[in-house]
């Protein structure tokens, strides 16, 4: 039951994302033309502010309830960022196709901010109200003893809470003050919990070899800006892991007086270097973050000029 609940979330929130991020449709469409029509995702992120009743061990939670069990942690200083990810309890011993995408979740540090920063966050996180936690844990059992409105309950609260905020839009000069100091804090203020960006396992994919063969057909068949920062390509074989991303498309997104021109979100791709020959199962590969890349490829929601 608990298997077919997350399954739900991530393909509603999957949808959600779809309908946001124009470069996933194009990379979509173009892998399509190659006879690849199913993709499979390494993870995606929700981020969220920091407050008594949100924030990273609040998502932590909630993603417990539905089994999800926490892998590993890191911090971005220069973005006050903390981020952990968690995986399936039960995807060690499953094929690498079969386990649903990591979830990477996060919030921030206020106590590392000015107290302007400060002031600004708290103000909107002041309307977050409880989340459905409580709700959530005690329906699971109900959902194991085969009670499908339970089960239903459980992702339809999961789904609202995790697509987008549940506070006001800021103002143009609140973002802006909040921009000037933190872009992905500014970028959460404005989207909330909706996730950012998914990731596509290119490694998984069997029309290509490398990680730079799939960026050279991005470059010349779907022609859309990629994100530099750090290199095209962040890590390599040595670590186990490489990754790449689109820059967010820009789209105008209306504030409470004002607009501004934001990405909605962005496309991640990446290769996990096998640990052993013919490689099946998801423990196969490496399954671990890098946090200097993390901090590089989040940079795809940042606006360059």
């Amino acid at each position: 039951m608990l298997k077919r609940i997350r399954r739900e979330v991530v393909s509603a929130l999957q949808n959600q994302y779809n309908v946001h991020t124009p470069h996933m449709r194009l990379i979509a469409a173009g892998l399509s033309q190659y006879g690849i029509e199913k993709l499979t995702f390494d993870h995606f992120a929700v981020i969220d502010l920091p407050s008594l009743h949100s924030g990273i061990s609040v998502l932590q939670q909630l993603f417990s309830a539905i089994g999800y069990l926490v892998q590993g942690r890191d911090y971005l200083p220069d973005k006050q960022n903390a981020f952990l990810w968690m995986t399936e309890v039960d995807c060690l011993d499953t094929p690498v196709k079969d386990v649903l995408p990591q979830v990477v979740v996060a919030d921030f540090c206020l106590d590392d901010m000015p107290v302007e920063i400060k002031k600004i966050v708290e103000k909107y996180s002041a309307y977050i109200p409880i989340p459905p936690l409580t709700d959530i844990q005690r329906l699971i059992g109900k959902a194991f003893l085969g009670d499908g409105d339970a089960a239903s309950t459980i992702r339809d609260r999961l789904i609202t809470y995790l697509s987008g905020r549940d506070w006001p839009l800021p103002t143009v000069a609140e973002f802006s003050t909040v921009n000037e100091f933190n872009e992905l804090l500014a970028w959460v203020l404005v989207f909330g919990r909706r996730p950012n960006h998914f990731t596509i396992s290119v490694h998984l994919l069997e029309s290509f070899t490398t990680l730079a063969k799939f960026i050279q057909f991005v470059e010349q068949t779907l022609p859309m800006p990629l994100n530099h920062e750090g290199g095209v390509i962040k890590g390599g074989e040595r670590i186990g892991i490489a990754q790449c991303s689109t820059q967010g498309a820009l789209q105008l997104i209306e504030l409470a007086d004002g607009s501004v021109q934001l990405p909605t979100g962005f496309v991640e791709f990446v290769w996990r270097y096998a640990r052993k020959e013919c490689p099946m199962l998801w423990q196969d590969f490496y399954t671990g973050f890098v946090a200097q890349h993390a901090n590089r490829v989040i940079e795809s929601l940042y606006v360059h000029a």
